[in-house]
């Protein structure tokens, strides 16, 4: 049993909005604009929206970054947020110097260990048009079937 069960198309819609958030939160939570604690989640935020826009799944402009080295940057950036804070003492200024940022880099963690590595492959006309017809052949099958029965 595999503990990826987070569908590419959701983590692509989480990514659409964390990577953004990432940029404006040390301005809501108004950190210093040179400090550590400032400038990672806006280098994470902005790092990963670029990325996020190049990955090879659902939702993105290009699909050059392959999925799984996707997740592995997405691992690093929350690795690194999380970490931040705590390595450069910003955690002794106060909450809003560390908590958003461990909160933010586990979910980051979580969401690239609990992400399907591969996109979903959407099934091709050909195979639908396949299924189509054996389900009418079995159908009709089922129906001679039944007059047969009747007629016997």
């Amino acid at each position: 049993m595999s503990i990826r069960f987070i569908p590419t198309r959701v983590h692509a819609l989480i990514d659409y909005v964390v990577g953004p958030t990432l940029v404006v939160a040390p301005a809501v939570l108004r950190l210093r604009r040179t400090s550590p604690e400032s400038l990672a989640p806006r280098v994470v935020g902005g790092v990963q929206t670029v990325y996020s826009n190049l990955t090879d799944y659902e939702m993105s402009l290009k699909d050059v970054v392959p999925l799984q080295v996707h997740l592995a940057l997405d691992g690093i950036g929350g690795a690194a947020l999380a970490l931040i804070p705590q390595v450069t003492g910003a955690r002794k200024r106060g909450l809003k110097h560390w908590l958003p940022h461990l909160a933010i880099g586990a979910f980051e963690i979580g969401m690239a260990v609990l992400t399907k590595p591969e996109p979903e492959k959407p099934q091709s006309t050909r195979e639908k048009n396949v299924a189509r017809l054996l389900a009418t052949a079995k159908l009709a099958k089922d129906q001679a079937r039944r007059v047969a029965d009747a007629v016997a």
